[in-house]
């Protein structure tokens, strides 16, 4: 295990893992990417609020994927006879 550090609206955060440095490297970028908009918000609302909103954000993200991909499946079990 190790800690991996991203930094956010001045603090610093960490975060422990043992997955590979590519896995670990998209995912800060992903981070990174998540928190960027989420910016402006910094002393209009608490920093649990604003990470609370990323957090509830890539939640909707996943769900949409799954469904995404039920679809998806679902599609290809009717081409599939």
């Amino acid at each position: 295990m190790r800690k991996i550090k991203v930094e956010f609206a001045g603090r610093e955060f960490s975060l422990v893992t043992d997955e590979p440095d590519k896995v670990v490297e998209k995912v800060k970028e992903e981070l990174k990417g998540s928190l960027k908009g989420l910016e402006k918000y910094i002393g209009e609302h608490s920093m649990e609020e604003i990470l609370f909103l990323a957090l509830a954000n890539s939640i909707l993200e996943r769900v949409k994927l799954e469904e995404k991909i039920e679809d998806l499946l679902s599609k290809l079990k009717e081409w599939s006879g």
